[in-house]
């Protein structure tokens, strides 16, 4: 059980920098106008997908743990 509660703890480190990073993405094209320029839109949903499943990862891995 003790092997199972450090990986889920360091999947959740994990995790919760990848959507710092994907957060931090999503600001700087924010901050250069990029969002609303049809060349980045597929990126923009991308990233906004990319969050959307981490976070959920994040939930799950949260779940598993205080289930535990």
């Amino acid at each position: 059980m003790a092997d199972e509660d450090a990986v889920l703890k360091e999947t959740m480190k994990h995790l919760g920098e990848a959507s710092r990073r994907i957060r931090a993405s999503r600001h700087l094209m924010r901050e250069h106008a990029l969002e609303g320029n049809p060349d980045y839109l597929g990126l923009v949903a991308r990233l906004s997908e990319a969050l959307d499943v981490t976070e959920a990862a994040l939930r799950e891995t949260r779940r598993l743990r205080d289930a535990g």
